[in-house]
């Protein structure tokens, strides 16, 4: 046993931090892998939603120095991005702390069913006809990621989703483009709302500092993924088996487990 973990359940928190950075980075919903995990090695969900920021914030900023380091990251744009989105997931991070712990399995539940079917209604559409046009970021596209900052303060899961739906139907940007801008901003996005749950000790920083040691790789080969010619036939797939997975287990464990 290693602080409370025994090593298979460390290797298991490895694995899926490396799952978590790679579709982060490669597609979105990395969180329908680590939330649930978490709460199947013991946590609550409200500490596993806490827990998750580490994860998805080392997995994003992987993913992002990547890109720029392929000169694939858009920074002034990216910028423009984060700002709205960041005082939003402040005000999420702030808000799911007012929400009863024993509430939050419940809401994770629920957010995995609107990332699936976000999933089946517009994102396919959006990788596979996303092509790179004229740049459009208005008020309503920064109100929408303000919007989406909110979610993904609140709970990460089917933000990220949100956004490259924003970035490659509203905005304009081909698939490549909205991942690395996607990461970059995911970067203080989640640092605000890691900071918050962590001043009000919310967080494992054990089996977080796991989840997020796998997902420096995810994030790394998400994005060398999300680069290749081959893209958008291999991430609908991926993010149709993660999100499938994830929701069969938690309506077991949260729905069939309390009747």
């Amino acid at each position: 046993m290693l602080l409370g973990y025994d090593p298979v359940d460390l290797l298991l928190a490895l694995g899926a931090g490396f799952a978590c950075g790679f579709l982060n980075t490669a597609a979105s919903s990395g969180s329908v892998v680590t939330l649930p995990i978490m709460i199947f090695l013991g946590l609550d969900a409200a500490t596993a939603n806490a827990t998750n920021r580490l994860p998805v914030l080392v997995g994003a900023l992987s993913g992002a120095l990547d890109f720029a380091r392929r000169k694939a990251l858009p920074w002034r744009l990216a910028y423009k991005i984060a700002l709205p989105t960041t005082i939003g997931s402040l005000i999420g991070a702030f808000i799911a702390e007012i929400v009863p712990r024993r509430d939050m399995g419940m809401v994770v539940t629920a957010a995995v069913l609107i990332a699936m079917l976000l999933l089946f209604k517009n994102i396919k559409k959006a990788i596979e006809q996303a092509q790179h046009q004229d740049v459009h970021l208005g008020l309503r596209e920064l109100a929408l990621f303000f919007g989406a900052g909110v979610w993904l303060g609140f709970i990460v899961l089917g933000g990220a989703t949100c956004m490259l739906l924003i970035l490659t139907l509203m905005v304009g940007f081909d698939l490549p483009r909205a991942n690395a801008v996607r990461a970059a901003a995911l970067v203080p996005v989640t640092l605000v709302s890691m900071l918050v749950f962590a001043a009000h000790g919310d967080i494992d920083w054990m089996l977080g500092g796991v989840l997020s040691v796998g997902s420096i790789g995810g994030g790394v080969l998400g994005a060398r993924l999300s680069l290749s010619a081959n893209a958008k036939r291999y991430v609908f797939v991926l993010l149709v088996l993660a999100i499938s997975a994830e929701l069969v287990q938690l309506i077991w464990h949260y729905v069939f487990k309390t009747v």
